[in-house]
């Protein structure tokens, strides 16, 4: 036997070993499906892989909303603050306004007081200029007159006290 016929012998042993194990491996493919499981594995990479891209798709999607969002922030943050100022204002001219009530109501309590105080002090001090006039004109008129004339005088100042009396009330 020469080299060439124990390489071709070699040769023909491989094949039919190659054979052999194509056809072991293809009996396991069919008898386990491992076709089955590679094809879910594949699937499941491929699913993976789209998640993944959506997912990147989306928080590329947020990051410009947000980065949006952040470019109108003072235009947001002005807004608010004239609206704030605007409200307050209007608070601020609403509450002069019922101060302003509030003090013309005092005011005009503050002047029925003045006048019933200043209405009982005339009350009172007329009533004190009467008896004091009442006393010392019966001690004048009862020195100075006859009894007649101290009647009559009498009568007259009650007459003027009684005229007094109605201009006071």
């Amino acid at each position: 036997m020469n080299l060439q016929e124990i390489y071709l012998k070699i040769l023909e042993s491989n094949i039919i070993n190659f054979i052999i194990m194509v056809s072991i491996l293809t009996f396991i493919f069919k008898k386990f499906r491992l076709g089955t499981i590679i094809d879910n594995f594949a699937n499941d990479i491929q699913n993976k892989v789209t998640t993944s891209f959506d997912a990147v798709q989306n928080a590329l999607k947020e990051y410009k909303e947000t980065r949006k969002e952040q470019r109108e922030i003072p235009n947001k943050k002005e807004k608010i603050l004239n609206n704030a100022k605007l409200i307050a204002k209007k608070l601020e001219d609403k509450n002069r306004e019922e101060i302003i009530k509030k003090e013309i109501e005092l005011d005009k309590n503050c002047e029925k007081m003045q006048d019933s105080i200043y209405s009982r002090t005339v009350q009172k001090t007329a009533g004190d200029i009467q008896g004091a006039v009442y006393t010392l004109a019966k001690d004048t008129i009862q020195n100075m007159m006859t009894e007649e004339m101290q009647v009559k005088s009498v009568y007259l100042a009650l007459d003027e006290f009684d005229k007094m009396e109605g201009v006071i009330r």
